[in-house]
């Protein structure tokens, strides 16, 4: 069925025309119905093609209010707002549930194109998060307590423990199949129990290991891939199987495979040493729901990662955005403040990176910029964060330094590494960057200061190409005055 998307509100912006924007961007084929009615967003609710939503509104009032009536947040449609707004604005939109807010005055079909991407995979992620929870509540309220917890390493051997005292077992653990290693030599302990008189060490003196599943033979190997259960009292296996369940004193076992995403995470192992375990068929299916809860727990954590990294870093780039930076910043005052050291704020703007765009088109500029992002990633130190804050400009955050000096090395640094030439695709660029950097605690406490003091000098180096300088009160001192 064809798949729609609901322009709501005006069709043109700043002299362009959005319907034409939003035909130019490279989506699935898709019908595009606008409205200037606001009661259309109704059909949000009514329609099941519903694909996305894009309010191009005339105030910040109205936005609200329409974000407001679609209950944006429990809707699985993705919503673009296009919006000038302030940042207490932005975040009332945000929290309302809309996916991104894009100002007019920067939109275009590239841009477009990465928000409604990201805002796809954000509501398809909480989709998917809805879902495992929903299967995750027929569980029982033990194992359903370590579900909901973010660190459910925490809890695992309360699960495990749980477990195999239901299951009479002796020993219960999880090993993790490492992606990379030869066979056997990626199977590796991740947690594990051991019931009362059992002790966690072997006779050998190791801890519990998973020494039979790294030399498990190729029918068990095969067997687990295929999502069977590897099960049976250790009589029960061909005597070529059985040596190395008897090295180990093991009389029965259990194992079972763990799949996250489509794909095997790892083995859920259980041994018996006391007695020759039978299991019904109402037990097996039990070990495969666990197998499959397990399985879900870890989809789960892995998709709020994602999904909190979608939140906290650019698209394109995989960069910092603002709202990481802002928590950076937080987290760089209170450092300072215990190491007595200042920090600075590095604001930096492309220059002429507009004619990379007319020249070679918008999809090579985004591979340069991912160029740069990752020169600047690799130009500063482990302790610096460095986050696109707009198309061609980025923020560097430049902790532990003493003094304008020690600033002033940081944007050497970062300048040397964008002033050699880019090549991609046999074509190759020559960029320049301006710099603009403030100190904290010399030029002000607040972010929002400190990146207007960066500014302010950032735009005095564009005018005069200058290169790089650090703010001063009352006037902007250059790198050479400064030194």
């Amino acid at each position: 069925m064809e798949q729609t998307i609901l322009l709501l509100g005006q069709r043109r912006l700043e002299g362009k025309s959005l319907t034409e924007i939003i035909k130019r961007c490279e989506l699935p084929d898709s019908q595009l119905i606008t409205t200037a009615s606001f009661s259309g967003g109704s059909k949000t609710k009514t329609r099941t093609d519903t694909w996305l939503v894009i309010i191009n509104a005339k105030d910040f009032d109205q936005t609200k209010k329409l974000l407001t009536s679609l209950d944006c947040k429990n809707n699985l449609v993705p919503v673009i707002v296009i919006l000038t707004a302030e940042r207490k604005e932005l975040e009332v939109l945000l929290s309302l549930g809309a996916c991104d807010v894009i100002s007019p005055e920067i939109l275009d079909e590239n841009l477009l194109t990465r928000a409604i991407l990201s805002a796809i995979e954000r509501k398809r992620i909480e989709a998917e998060l809805i879902a495992r929870d929903a299967i995750l509540k027929a569980i029982n309220f033990a194992a359903e307590v370590f579900l909901t917890q973010m660190d459910w390493d925490s809890r695992i051997i309360d699960v495990l423990a749980r477990l195999g005292e239901a299951a009479r077992a002796d020993k219960v653990y999880i090993c993790q199949i490492k992606p990379g290693e030869k066979p056997g030599q990626n199977i590796v302990v991740h947690s594990g129990w051991a019931s009362k008189g059992i002790k966690y060490k072997d006779a050998s003196g190791s801890e519990i290991d998973c020494e039979v599943l790294c030399n498990m033979n190729s029918h068990w190997q095969e067997t687990l891939s295929s999502g069977e259960m590897v099960i049976g009292p250790t009589s029960h296996f061909p005597l070529e199987e059985q040596s190395a369940l008897k090295k180990k004193q093991i009389r029965s076992i259990a194992i079972i495979p763990i799949y996250s995403d489509h794909l095997i995470w790892g083995l859920l192992t259980f041994e018996y040493l006391n007695f020759d375990k039978q299991w019904t068929d109402e037990e097996i299916e039990s070990l495969y729901t666990f197998a499959r809860m397990l399985g879900a727990g870890i989809s789960r954590v892995d998709a709020e990662i994602r999904l909190t990294h979608l939140a906290t870093h650019d698209f394109l780039t995989n960069l910092p955005n603002r709202m990481l930076l802002e928590d950076r910043f937080e987290q760089a005052i209170a450092r300072a403040g215990r190491s007595n050291k200042k920090f600075g704020i590095i604001a930096i703007d492309i220059d002429k990176f507009k004619q990379v765009n007319d020249s070679f088109g918008h999809p090579f500029g985004d591979k340069v910029l991912v160029e740069i992002a990752w020169r600047l990633s690799e130009s500063i130190r482990t302790s610096d964060t460095c986050a696109r804050v707009g198309g061609d400009e980025f923020t560097v955050l430049a902790e532990g330094i003493r003094n304008h000096v020690d600033l002033l090395h940081v944007m050497e640094k970062i300048s040397h590494a964008l002033s050699q030439p880019i090549e991609i695709e046999g074509k190759a660029v020559n960029l320049t960057a301006s710099f603009g950097a403030s100190i904290y605690p010399d030029h002000g406490e607040e972010m929002e200061t400190l990146m207007e003091a960066a500014d302010v000098v950032l735009y005095q180096v564009k005018s005069t190409y200058a290169g790089f300088r650090i703010y001063k009160a009352a006037k902007q001192i250059s790198l050479i005055e400064e030194d």
